[in-house]
């Protein structure tokens, strides 16, 4: 079977079960006041009373103050990114819209400024740098030499495409490399990155997972950019064990779907509720979905059942099985 649940130890003691859906926060996207203030902070400080386990957030965003200093000890492990899809104008699947990347500076010298300014006291995933369009030898050495001074905290590699041509990674430079990822604590790789179909990103995802346990790699792979009701489950039963995007500050999750948050205020709390209240409850209840979720994904790995998803139980067991007829039998 290919979907799976692992242990994820911090140095610090904080062990996390695995699938991990993890909701984030990134100032790309969302507005900024006369004061060059994010509107994302305010965001984040309504929905830090009611995240617990973990969250993502950008380290751009971190340096730019956007993030509040008290927001890192809100949840028992952190994941801090490294700030490129701030930066860049790429964007992920669930971008309501095409948005340009941030006008400030950033670099790799400003996330190590950030990686050596975080608290002790809080736990931390850091991810390395976001280095696209170079070899993956190169984006495996870069991420061993940025990494090796924050070991007390676990380190993530975001496998980028080598090429600025390529739309998609090379999935056979990734496989002919997956010995090395094994010096990382968990393999990162963006959803959009990894083919041009779910089908396809399911295949190569699989293919990547395999391959790791060929090497003897129990190292986690984490999704960025997939936290949905929908992809999240198929990408888990191909293998990925960590989710996170920012589906869940775009939309509402109602009935197993992604859906647009008025018609969801709406239909749950009535007409009459103005936007304010509306978004803030779709934040909280999406929270909410995403715990639920991940107890659904974990009674799912005890007999295989796909009767233990709440919705579209029939339809991810036919994709599963469409994955496997793909790699050439069932797992």
């Amino acid at each position: 079977m290919l979907a799976r649940s692992s242990k994820l130890r911090h140095p610090s003691g904080v062990t996390i079960t695995t699938p991990i859906l993890v909701p984030s926060f990134s100032s790309k996207g969302f507005s900024f006041n006369e004061d060059r203030t994010s509107e994302i902070t305010a965001i984040i400080k309504t929905a830090s009373e009611w995240l617990t386990e973990t969250a993502l957030v950008s380290a751009h965003d971190c340096h730019y103050k956007y993030v509040p200093l008290d927001f890192y000890s809100a949840v028992e492990l952190c994941f801090v990114d490294s700030g490129g899809y701030e930066k860049n104008n790429d964007y992920d699947l669930s971008t309501v819209y095409a948005s340009g990347g941030s006008d400030f500076m950033w670099n790799e010298d400003l996330l190590i400024n950030v990686y050596d300014s975080l608290p002790s006291d809080s736990s931390f995933v850091l991810v390395s740098y976001d280095l696209m369009g170079q070899p993956i030898t190169k984006q495996i050495e870069s991420a061993r030499e940025l990494l090796a001074k924050y070991r007390t905290n676990l380190c993530t590699i975001l496998v980028k495409r080598e090429k600025p041509s390529q739309r998609y990674i090379d999935i056979q430079s990734v496989l002919r490399h997956t010995n090395a990822l094994g010096d990382f604590d968990i393999v990162g790789l963006t959803e959009k990155e990894l083919g041009k179909s779910i089908l396809d990103r399911m295949y190569n995802i699989a293919r990547v997972r395999e391959e790791l346990d060929r090497d003897g790699i129990k190292a986690p792979i984490h999704i960025f950019g997939s936290l949905d009701p929908v992809t999240t489950i198929l990408y888990f039963l191909s293998g990925a064990e960590i989710f996170d995007g920012l589906t869940w500050l775009r939309y509402s999750y109602y009935d197993g779907v992604a859906t647009y948050p008025h018609n969801y205020g709406a239909i749950k709390m009535g007409i009459h509720q103005q936007d304010d209240t509306v978004r803030a409850k779709s934040f909280i209840d999406n929270i909410h979905y995403l715990q639920d979720l991940t107890f659904q994904m974990r009674n799912y790995l005890l007999d295989s059942d796909f009767s233990k998803f709440k919705y579209h139980s029939d339809f991810f067991k036919e994709s599963y099985n469409s994955l496997c007829s793909k790699l050439g039998g069932l797992r």
